[in-house]
C-alpha cells in the first residue's frame, strides 16, 4: 500500500510530537530509511509540506498564499489589507484566526488581479480567470 505525502507527514508529527528533542535525529534517520524502503525518496518536499502545515495548524497559524502578476503590484498596504480579510473569515467558525502567516507568489500568468489561497479554499481573482470565465460565458 502506498502512503501519500500527508500521511508520511503525520506520521512524522506524531512520531516528533511523542518524542524528546534530544531523540528528533532518531527519529528522523529512521523516517528516511522508511521512505527509502518504499521508494518514496522523491516525496520530500511534499512531505516537507505537509509537515509545515501540521506544525503551524497546531500553533494555531493559518499559512496564507498570495500570488500577484507582478511584483511592483505588492506593498505592504494591499498585504495588510488582504492579511485582515483572510484573518476575519478563517478560524474555528467562532473567532478569527489568530495568526495568518503570509507567502506571496509572483506568476506573470494571471496578468493582474490576485489569487489567495487558504488551506483548501482558493480565491481566484486573477484576469485570466476572469477572461477565462468571460470566454466560457460567452461560447454557452
Amino acid at each position: 500500500m502506498k502512503l501519500t505525502s500527508q500521511q508520511y507527514a503525520e506520521a512524522l508529527y506524531d512520531a516528533i510530537s511523542e518524542t524528546a528533542p534530544h531523540d528528533h535525529d532518531k527519529v528522523l534517520d529512521n523516517f528516511v530509511k522508511v521512505l527509502a524502503q518504499n521508494g518514496d525518496l522523491g516525496k520530500y518536499e511534499e512531505i516537507e509540506a505537509e509537515f509545515r502545515k501540521l506544525k503551524l495548524e497546531s500553533q494555531g497559524i493559518k499559512e496564507v498564499e498570495i500570488t500577484i502578476a507582478r511584483e511592483a503590484e505588492m506593498n505592504r498596504v494591499i498585504l495588510d489589507e488582504l492579511n485582515a480579510v483572510v484573518r476575519s473569515h478563517v478560524g474555528d467558525g467562532l473567532k478569527p484566526s489568530p495568526t495568518t502567516e503570509i507567502k506571496t507568489r509572483v506568476d506573470e500568468s494571471i496578468i493582474g488581479g490576485v489569487v489567495v489561497r487558504v488551506d483548501d479554499t482558493l480565491i481566484d481573482a486573477g484576469v485570466k480567470n476572469q477572461l477565462n470565465n468571460l470566454n466560457q460565458a460567452l461560447k454557452s
